[in-house]
């Protein structure tokens, strides 16, 4: 009798399984109009793109690829690459998967110091374009300038890879060298040569400051990028430029690509004292102001220099400081990077960087593809390729005695205009 009733228990058992086994693939082929393992396909499925049956589709492949591949393939390095598909498949250059790797090598210039060459890149197309050399790094000692493409490290062609691998190529172990391939020009003046960098620690000082005529108390500062160091160092230069009777400023953020949008706020702040610094606009529509109440103000008057190369937090300063009637813009529109992402954590270090919010200009202009327009555009001198080589050499985009550089000598002229150094003409 109890071998009966254990025996009558287990069928039970059995048949319950059984049919949860065939309710669970029923109910998948109806979602997917296919037959698992089977390969057969009777339909689209019932239920629309999205749903669920776009996660069994997902499920489904994954299972196919672990089973029936030739070799043996390591499912979490499918999976890594499944998240990084879906992020590119938003269509946003700004929107990203980063592994724990990659997050790092992304975090590492923002946080104020890492081992590589000493310079700041963009992805401009398909090219990883440099867009500042450090001073006195292993970039700047080897001669690499602005609108440099970066086409190859250490032999492999990097056209079209997106800019965080690139750098991540680029980085490595102090002492160790890296040969860059370098396409120089345009057209028939473009050149392709080879240039080797020996990885050093990089600490970026990120804002630096100086007087540029001291008897007239006209300062310069100028902010490559915004990390966490920023602000303090900004800081700094602002109070040793007051001690030597600072009186007027030109602020240069060209070459700026930008950074931490905190920090850029925190900035922001010293030169306004009231007032919106930008509008956050995120899915709903709603612009939400950040306001600069509290903020101490700058007290003299500034010029902004900006750039082709000015983008995204820079941008901001920039706008923020021209809306607010605090100064004025000379040079040439900005990039036009008007996206804020967020970081969110996926696991095990990996990020999502999501475009979660665009921003409007405190006079609520978009500049996303546009850029801003200065008040007095000046242009650098436009010299041929093949003499650019020695024209540009000793440039410093800090020398407003240098006739090359236009641009600052402008500001210059409009600070002397705005203290009556020169009658107001």
């Amino acid at each position: 009798m109890k071998g009966d009733a254990l025996l009558k228990r287990s069928r039970v058992i059995l048949t319950v399984i059984v049919l949860l086994v065939v309710t669970n693939l029923v109910t998948y082929s109806l979602a997917t109009g296919m037959v698992p393992w089977l390969g057969l396909r009777w339909g689209a499925g019932l239920f629309r793109p999205g749903s669920d049956a776009d996660f069994a589709r997902l499920y489904h492949q994954y299972r196919v690829l672990m089973t029936k591949y030739v070799d043996e393939l390591d499912g979490h390095e499918l999976i890594e690459g499944a998240l990084h598909g879906m992020a590119d498949a938003v269509g946003d250059p700004y929107t990203y998967y980063m592994d724990p790797q990659e997050y790092e090598e992304f975090d590492l210039p923002l946080s104020g110091e890492y081992v590589g060459v000493g310079m700041t890149v963009e992805q401009v197309g398909d090219y990883v374009t440099v867009v500042l050399p450090f001073p006195d790094s292993p970039a700047e000692r080897a001669g690499l300038r602005p609108r440099d493409r970066i086409v190859g490290v250490d032999g492999k062609d990097v056209v079209g890879v997106p800019l965080d691998i690139v750098a991540r190529l680029i980085r490595g172990e102090e002492g160790t060298p890296v040969v860059l391939t370098v396409l120089r020009g345009e057209g028939e003046a473009e050149v392709r040569f080879d240039v080797t960098l020996i990885r050093e620690r990089i600490v970026i000082q990120s804002a630096k400051g100086k007087m540029l005529y001291p008897d007239e108390g006209l300062g310069y500062i100028q902010i490559t990028d915004f990390s966490r160091k920023t602000p303090g160092q900004f800081d700094t230069a602002l109070a040793e430029l007051r001690a030597q009777g600072l009186k007027g400023l030109v602020l240069d953020l060209r070459n700026n690509g930008g950074g931490y949008l905190d920090e850029c706020v925190t900035i922001a702040r010293r030169f306004i004292a009231e007032g919106t610094i930008l509008y956050r606009v995120g899915r709903d529509g709603e612009p939400r102001p950040v306001e600069a109440a509290g903020g101490e103000g700058i007290g003299v008057p500034v010029v902004v220099l900006i750039n082709e190369w000015t983008a995204s937090a820079a941008e901001i300063l920039a706008g923020a400081i021209r809306d607010n009637g605090v100064g004025v813009l000379v040079g040439v529109t900005s990039f036009g990077k008007g996206t804020v992402q967020t970081p969110f954590d996926m696991g095990g270090g990996s990020v999502l960087r999501l475009t979660t919010e665009r921003w409007l200009r405190p006079n609520k202009e978009q500049i996303a593809d546009e850029g801003i327009e200065p008040d007095t555009v000046v242009s650098l001198p436009v010299v041929d390729e093949t003499e650019s080589a020695s024209f540009w050499e000793g440039f410093t985009w800090s020398d407003p005695e240098d006739p090359r550089d236009t641009q600052l000598r402008r500001a210059v002229e409009l600070l002397r205009q705005a203290l009556g150094e020169d009658g107001g003409s």
